[in-house]
């Protein structure tokens, strides 16, 4: 199988997450939206049996080329889960906490030292440089209701560090949602 945007599709032997009929990009493959950071592409046919390749050629195309404006909007989204994952859980409230105790053990130096780097993401423009792409799926809607071909970027981040963050895209270019990677394409309704 090949992809006109990603070259040659293979089967990931390797990879036991993957189902049978998932296909992988045979190498990493340069992404813009990344400033051309390479990630492995993933197209879901298991999930999603009536994705076709041209789809997700045409779901690719619009997010290699996508509008700055898009990103924009997906930092300010992933800001937004940075604010709304601190109030949650008080993460900054560690660097009180750790920074009382004279002799930290490692775990708790770690955990304090990104206390400390994640107390310097002030505003939406700063948001990538805690943002680290693992991976970027291509799928469909598995029930069925709503159309399209969504890409989901899936992320390591530094202050989710348990579950990361996903990136929902449809059709490559209109931003759906920004939360912890939980399986879900959309929002709770």
């Amino acid at each position: 199988m090949t992809s006109k945007i990603l070259g040659p599709l293979v089967q990931e032997k390797e990879l036991q997450w993957l189902t049978p009929n998932d296909q992988v990009s045979e190498t990493e493959i340069a992404t813009p939206f990344f400033e051309n950071k390479k990630i492995r592409y993933r197209l879901a046919f298991d999930e999603s049996p009536d994705l076709t390749i041209d789809a997700a050629d045409a779901a690719l195309e619009s997010f290699f080329t996508f509008n700055p404006l898009l990103k924009e909007e997906v930092a300010q989204r992933a800001f937004e889960n940075w604010e709304e994952f601190n109030q949650a859980v008080g993460y900054l409230d560690g660097i009180e906490t750790y920074g009382t105790v004279k002799t930290r053990p490692k775990w708790m130096e770690d955990a304090f030292q990104n206390c400390l780097q994640l107390a310097k993401l002030t505003n939406a423009k700063e948001v990538w440089a805690y943002i680290r792409p693992t991976e970027i799926v291509l799928l469909k809607d598995r029930y069925k209701e709503k159309k399209g071909v969504y890409v989901n970027i899936l992320c390591e981040c530094d202050w989710e560090e348990e579950h990361g963050l996903q990136i929902v895209l449809k059709d490559g270019n209109h931003l759906v949602r920004v939360s912890g990677q939980d399986g879900n394409l959309f929002d709770y309704e």
